[in-house]
């Protein structure tokens, strides 16, 4: 089996195999909250105004995601398990839309299958990925995406070096991993009281490293992704 561990944009673009989009803070993680409160599917685009136009032809109950964190004007939630919290979203369809995990499986067109990855649901990822005997996987680590570029973040960098040893039956203890990304700098944002659109909640969450015991399958439909749990 030939493993690779790619990053950001382009990693997502050159991606082969099966491929593991992994973004720890916070869709995918959002995703797996999403999909442990009985969420029936969720629609996964790239773009705002295709959210927003989806939402109001009847595609989906909801819109969800982030500009650099922040809620868009008119969605029903941010990319994060704490707007969720609480919500009655049981059966119901959200259209996601996010700047790096959202974005990352849309790009990532010569994948022979999509995965939605984050500490949360690794080892069912990898569990999954075992069942269907692939010849290539590749894991790539999103990272951040703003105005002023792309930049590798330790947490999805770590995730796909997690799920890499997982893979080749090689782990790394979970618990040193959660450590070290606690430490990093993405993680000291959440419960800073100047940045309210990163709850400590979400990283309590992200954290979680493999409590949610399914795989993120993205499928496509159209112009979209549409992710469902296996």
């Amino acid at each position: 089996m030939d493993i690779n561990i790619l990053s950001l944009s382009n990693g997502a673009k050159i991606a082969k195999g099966i491929t593991v989009i992994i973004d720890v803070y916070r869709a995918f993680t959002t995703q797996s909250f999403a999909f442990e409160n009985g969420i029936k599917e969720i629609l996964n685009v790239s773009e705002i105004e295709q959210a927003l136009n989806m939402r109001e032809k009847g595609f989906a109950d909801y819109c969800m995601g982030e500009i650099g964190g922040i809620r868009p004007d008119n969605f029903d939630f941010g990319n994060s398990p704490f707007d969720l919290k609480e919500k009655n979203i049981k059966g119901k369809t959200i259209i996601h839309c996010t700047m790096n995990g959202t974005t990352g499986a849309k790009l990532a067109s010569n994948a022979d299958l999509i995965l939605g990855g984050a500490l949360i649901n690794a080892k069912a990822t990898v569990d999954y990925i075992k069942l269907q005997k692939p010849e290539v996987v590749s894991f790539v680590a999103m990272g951040a995406r703003s105005s002023n570029g792309e930049k590798r973040t330790e947490e999805d960098e770590l995730c796909a070096i997690y799920m890499k040893s997982l893979l080749e039956e090689t782990p790394i203890q979970p618990e040193a991993i959660v450590k070290v990304i606690d430490s990093c700098k993405e993680s000291k944002k959440f419960g800073d009281p100047l940045q309210l659109q990163y709850p400590l909640f979400d990283k309590l969450q992200a954290l979680r490293i493999n409590e949610f015991d399914h795989a993120i399958l993205l499928e496509k439909l159209g112009d979209y992704l549409v992710s469902k749990i296996q």
